[in-house]
């Protein structure tokens, strides 16, 4: 028993001495830092030194907040380090400041400390045996209208492992940025789509962006020097804002209501056009004017104007539901930043994610934007074959119906030469055979044949018919059938003066004449015809009278194929047609055309 409280006691012990080193190790820096109440560029170290002894470093200073820099002078804080048992590491979350120097000040030693290449932000390394002491902090960011100055501390586990998953976090958003510009690639070379084009500058932009705001664009590609003189994260902001503009603008299929959406996102291109040129221009002459906080108003209203438009676009379904979803998760998370909501948290995880959801809001609108692309692509695809198979099976229908409609058309005429010319054939064989040989019968036999035979031709000649023309073509035709046939055809007209009509209803009109006259003649046997055409400026009225046998309506489908194509013709121009036809009493057919309807 008594060994067994020995052991328990000495893990209690063991215990206790780990929880207090680990307490020792985790270094709080809240509280301990401080801020001097002034800026100035001409304060040395030794000058900080001896204000920190004087105790005018009082202001204290939050670990995570914006740094406002007055004016181009530089500022200094000063870290209250206590003794520590293992090393310690102090890194300041922003790689892109104009002037960052840290100076270590313990037992009466000023030492100027190089930040650690190796990691991506700032860091610098505090031994163990120089603690107890001051970390101070000399900074400028005058190019900046407000400095993210965030400082950290780590342990070396700690350190180890936030390298870890900071390089794990930005390999795998950057690989899957690469992932989608290549998917983007992809489509804009299959499908030809310029809007494509405009996504892919928008994506290479952002790719860009991140790395240099992440720290890691400087570390690996440029200097933070050429970044700073040029203003280079924010001009990738401002190409990537108005290349997903422009994308925007030439990818949406906008209607008239929404058509003004269209015209905001090219003024929101240009703006973003125009700031990214100053940029560049503002580099060249030395940073004369305050470029970022310009450029960020412009980016900060542009988000917001896209957003109303999504939602606008949406309203009006131009664009489906998640694509406005999609959008706002980004433009949340850069509010939620701007308006340093990540300060009211206290857990590092809360205010990490906070920090990250404006490129996780961007990641996941990005594959959204790219599912959006290949299903309208696909979409366009399947359209397109689905029109296609309909274009083939309506050019098919067309070809049998206009196949079965030469068949009719050729079998009647068939039948008309059998039954015209087929009995004088029969007529003059009779006559050879029986060696009857009657001047008077075959001159008749002849005579006859030649007529039916002008007829015929009469019948199916169509002349050259034009809107000048087209009444002294019927009175031609009228004249020819008047002298072929035994019926009386009489045409009268009623036309105003300097009345122009277009060619296609022109030969219809004597489409219509011709083939009515000659149904009239061949079918109806009829004595009299009566042709009266009224031509106002407003209509053409066309009526067609005859004393034949007259029919029944219903055997119009199976038997007249003319009659019927000149009623679906007369229709199909938004014409009335209208036949009255009484058995024993002849048929009367009334036309009438619009001159305002196009034909």
């Amino acid at each position: 028993m008594v060994y067994k409280k020995k052991m328990k006691l000495k893990f209690l012990f063991i215990l206790i001495v780990l929880v207090c080193t680990n307490l020792q190790a985790q270094f709080k820096l809240e509280g301990n830092i401080f801020l001097l109440d002034k800026y100035d560029d001409q304060i040395t170290l030794e000058d900080a030194i001896n204000l920190e002894t004087k105790g005018l470093f009082n202001i204290p200073y939050k670990t995570e907040t914006y740094f406002f820099l007055e004016g181009k002078e530089a500022g200094w804080l000063v870290i209250n380090i206590p003794k520590q048992e293992q090393g310690l590491w102090i890194s300041i979350q922003n790689s892109l400041l104009e002037e960052l120097n840290f100076y270590q000040h313990y037992n009466n030693i000023k030492k100027e400390l190089s930040p650690n290449k190796g990691y991506r932000f700032p860091i610098v390394s505090i031994a163990k045996n120089t603690t107890p002491c001051k970390l101070y902090i000399r900074t400028k960011d005058a190019l900046s209208y407000r400095t993210e100055f965030i400082i950290k501390s780590y342990n070396l586990k700690e350190y180890e492992a936030t390298m870890q998953k900071d390089y794990f976090v930005i390999g795998s958003y950057a690989f899957g940025l690469l992932v989608l510009l290549i998917s983007a690639s992809i489509i804009f070379l299959y499908k030809k789509k310029f809007a494509v084009l405009w996504y892919m500058i928008h994506l290479t932009a952002l790719i860009i962006e991140y790395l240099i705001s992440t720290g890691t664009f400087s570390q690996w590609f440029v200097s933070n020097d050429l970044i700073l003189t040029y203003g280079l994260d924010h001009f990738s902001l401002l190409i990537s804002t108005m290349a997903l503009s422009e994308f925007f603008r030439n990818f949406y299929a906008y209607g008239k209501k929404t058509m003004f959406c269209k015209h905001i996102y090219l003024a929101i291109s240009i703006a973003c056009g125009l700031a990214a040129i100053f940029s560049i221009v503002d580099g060249l002459y030395g940073n004369m004017y305050n470029v970022e906080f310009y450029s960020q108003t412009i980016l900060n209203y542009a988000s917001l104007l896209s957003l109303i438009i999504h939602f606008i676009l949406v309203f009006y379904r131009v664009i489906p539901l998640y694509l406005f979803f999609a959008f706002l998760l980004p433009v949340l998370g850069i509010f939620a930043n701007l308006g340093d909501f990540k300060n009211y948290f206290n857990n590092p995880n809360i205010t990490y994610f906070i920090f990250q959801s404006v490129y996780l809001g961007i990641l996941i609108e990005v594959i959204v934007i790219i599912f959006y692309i290949i299903k309208e692509s696909v979409d366009g695809e399947l359209l397109s074959v689905k029109l296609s198979k309909e274009n083939n099976e309506l050019k098919n229908n067309f070809q049998e119906e206009i196949l079965t409609i030469q068949e009719v058309h050729q079998n009647a005429l068939v039948n008309d030469v059998h039954d015209s010319f087929g009995g004088y054939i029969e007529a003059l064989k009779l006559n050879l055979l029986q060696k009857d040989l009657n001047g008077d019968k075959i001159n008749t036999i002849l005579n006859s044949f030649k007529k039916d035979y002008r007829f015929l031709l009469n019948s199916l000649y169509i002349p050259n018919i034009n809107s000048t023309n087209f009444e002294e073509a019927i009175l031609d035709y009228v004249n020819k059938m008047n002298q072929l046939s035994k019926a009386v055809i009489s045409y009268n007209s009623e036309k105003d003066k300097f009345i122009t009509i277009p060619q296609n209803t022109a030969k219809l009109l004597f489409k219509s004449v011709s083939e009515l006259t000659t149904n009239a003649i061949k079918h109806a046997n009829a004595n009299q015809i009566n042709i009266n055409l009224i031509l106002t400026d407003s209509k053409i009225a066309l009526n067609i009278k005859d004393d034949g046998k007259g029919f029944k309506k219903s055997d119009i489908k199976n038997t007249s194929f003319g009659l019927t194509s000149i009623k679906d013709r007369i229709e199909s121009l938004n014409g009335i047609f209208i036949l009255n036809s009484t058995k024993e009493k002849g048929t009367e057919i009334i036309m009438e055309l619009s001159l305002n309807e196009p034909s």
